[in-house]
């Protein structure tokens, strides 16, 4: 009797992805995705901490390099808009080179001065021009257009640590007038000082009948008994009181506007902070801090 013969079924042809073809590559993908294990477990987990160990990094280094591109550290002017065109900064007036933003340097270890130490014609160089314990820089503002425009400005605190803004003396000259700025006292009152002569820039004060005073026994001001001891005063004859302008704000020194800026006509600013010894924030806490500031004038 003959033997049947079967027919055997024909092969099914496989059609292989690309990633088959990769046989080191597709285990690991069977590994890494199917099935549960302890080794999975823990390398799904480390393979996310590697991704925002990366993640952080790279916003790291962004957040590194926007300080560095805003100035952060130094003194910083900049003007808002900057598009519009009709602002411009510059630290001579000439405007050879005009800008949108301008920066000064930071001073390394500064230590606490007084209004007097400040020198005279502190107003007269342009650019910036720190001295060995203060900030100072004279810049210049220009309308640009055609037409009159009117701006307003910001002198205000980006960053400070250990109470510096506490101690932090600023004055600002706008055209030749000055305003002498400090955080409000202790005492909830603004602060001031007292000396046997009369106070500098006092001819360039904005309002100088408010920032400075001349007592007498009949009017001491806000001189105390104590406050003489301290100061070695015989008598409140003879002395003088300086006022300073409070802060507008926890971290803003000041505020203004400034209507009627004509075609081509040019505002010159020189800005001075430093650490006033006589300020009674002014004390050995404040030790290793910093403060950065930044001046910004809109439209």
């Amino acid at each position: 009797m003959k033997e049947k013969k079967v027919k055997l079924p024909k092969k099914i042809k496989i059609h292989k992805s690309f990633l088959s073809h990769f046989d080191g590559l597709n285990r690991f993908r069977h590994w890494f995705l199917g099935g549960t294990s302890v080794t999975r477990s823990i390398f799904r987990v480390s393979a996310a901490w590697q991704g925002i160990g990366i993640l952080g990094t790279v916003l790291g280094g962004m957040y590194v390099m926007s300080a560095f591109y805003t100035g952060a550290g130094e003194f910083v002017i900049r003007v808002d808009n900057p598009a519009n065109d009709t602002l411009a900064l510059c630290d001579t007036p000439d405007f050879e080179n005009p800008l949108v933003v301008l920066k000064g340097e930071a001073i390394p270890k500064a230590d606490n001065i007084n209004v007097f130490d400040l020198p005279a014609n502190v107003t007269e160089q342009d650019g910036a021009h720190n001295g060995k314990d203060y900030i100072a820089y004279t810049f210049y503002l220009k309308n640009m257009g055609v037409l009159e425009t009117d701006y307003q400005y910001t002198f205000s605190i980006r960053s400070v640590s250990q109470n510096v803004d506490k101690a932090a003396w600023a004055m600002v000259f706008q055209n030749g007038k000055q305003e002498t700025y400090a955080s409000m006292g202790a005492d909830g009152l603004p602060e001031c000082q007292f000396a046997e002569f009369p106070f500098p820039f006092i001819n360039e004060a904005r309002e100088p009948d408010k920032q400075q005073k001349a007592l007498s026994t009949q009017d001491m001001g806000r001189l105390t008994e104590a406050e003489m001891q301290l100061k070695g005063f015989e008598s409140p004859d003879g002395i003088y009181q300086m006022d300073t302008v409070p802060f507008a704000a926890d971290k803003m020194i000041m505020s203004g506007r400034r209507d009627g800026l004509g075609a081509d006509e040019i505002d010159k600013y020189t800005v001075v902070v430093w650490l006033e010894g006589e300020d009674p924030d002014c004390v050995d806490d404040i030790l290793g801090g910093h403060i950065e500031l930044l001046m910004k004038f809109s439209y």
